[in-house]
């Protein structure tokens, strides 16, 4: 009985010390988002909340799974209320090329996959080298930084959404190197 005692206090013992092992991914005392990632932007850190931890799906658009292009789409329809195209590619040709350090919380983010049937990935900035995407079908809806080694190697670029004076001026070029030849 008394060796039935010890061994019981000796297990308690151990559970108790082992639950006290800290670890990132099952730490719940810390925030789901830090300081460091909420933006100046209360209606954008709302729909962040509420979207980290929603499901992947390719071609899907909605709560119950949601594939990056659209993710880009429904962000900006919710938060910007400005309209994007329906796939990354399209919305890569929304947008104007920036440098890295030309970012600014809002603008997309843009890589190369071997994962997805398009070859495309997207996301969008959120400032402080972290961005939101639906990321695959293991870790959904969430946040990442672009310094992280697997997306560092396959940025294929940044961009800005055009304005309608862009897209004017864009249009007239192409029509004036039509007319002109140039």
């Amino acid at each position: 009985m008394k060796q039935l005692i010890i061994t019981s206090i000796l297990v308690v013992l151990g559970m108790t010390s082992m639950s006290q092992v800290k670890n990132k991914y099952t730490d719940f005392t810390k925030p789901a988002i830090s300081d460091e990632i909420l933006t100046s932007d209360s209606l954008l850190n709302k729909f962040m909340l509420y979207w980290i931890g929603k499901p992947y799906k390719l071609g899907g658009n909605s709560e119950r799974g949601i594939d990056c292009s659209q993710f880009n789409k429904r962000l900006y329809k919710d938060v910007y209320n400005k309209t994007l195209a329906e796939v990354a590619y399209k919305q890569w040709a929304q947008t104007q090329r920036i440098k890295k350090d030309s970012l600014v919380i809002g603008d997309l983010i843009f890589f190369r996959s071997k994962a997805s049937p398009s070859g495309w990935h997207t996301g969008t900035y959120i400032g402080n080298s972290y961005f939101i995407h639906a990321a695959n079908k293991y870790e959904g809806v969430k946040i990442s930084s672009i310094d992280e080694p697997r997306y560092k190697q396959m940025i294929r670029g940044y961009g800005r959404l055009k304005t309608q004076e862009d897209i004017v001026i864009e249009n007239y070029k192409k029509k004036t190197n039509i007319i002109w030849g140039t």
